[in-house]
């Protein structure tokens, strides 16, 4: 891979030029862009996550929007499927959302909620990693420091 994404409260992704320290592309966001991660089957479109609740996918060298989805709770993680068809999202109250994202285009698939008895930023998930061996097995962190 010769290039990297980074998500800011800027508002912006960016993408950079390994080894060379120079910003490539930058795309804008209304609000602080919580999380990116690349399409791993074609690294041509990237998912971000933001504050405005807004889950986006992105074709890098058009440098626009192709889809997005309102989930209306603040998006602190998103992953794509090993297989790049699917999303999931995480939000701060614990909420996941499970898309398909066939062609790039977003569909509910599933929700789940990893909340406690009281809504609360511990609930928050921090991360998503598909197993290697087993693409329908998910793990989930959250700020609460459970697995």
């Amino acid at each position: 891979m010769q290039h990297l994404l980074s998500s800011s409260k800027d508002k912006t992704v960016r993408l950079w030029q390994v080894g060379s320290g120079s910003c490539l592309k930058v795309f804008s966001h209304i609000n602080y862009v919580t999380c990116v991660q690349y399409n791993p089957i074609d690294e041509n479109y990237f998912v971000s996550g933001s504050i405005d609740g807004k889950v986006r996918i992105w074709n890098i060298s058009r440098g626009q929007v192709v889809d997005w989805v309102d989930i209306t709770e603040i998006v602190t993680a998103v992953c794509f499927r090993p297989n790049g068809k699917g999303v999931v999202v995480g939000t701060l109250m614990g909420g996941c959302c499970f898309y398909d994202a066939p062609d790039n285009h977003l569909q509910i698939e599933a929700q789940i909620s990893f909340q406690g008895k009281k809504k609360s930023l511990k609930n928050q998930i921090t991360g998503f990693q598909f197993c290697p061996r087993d693409p329908q097995k998910l793990m989930v962190t959250s700020a609460d420091s459970h697995i």
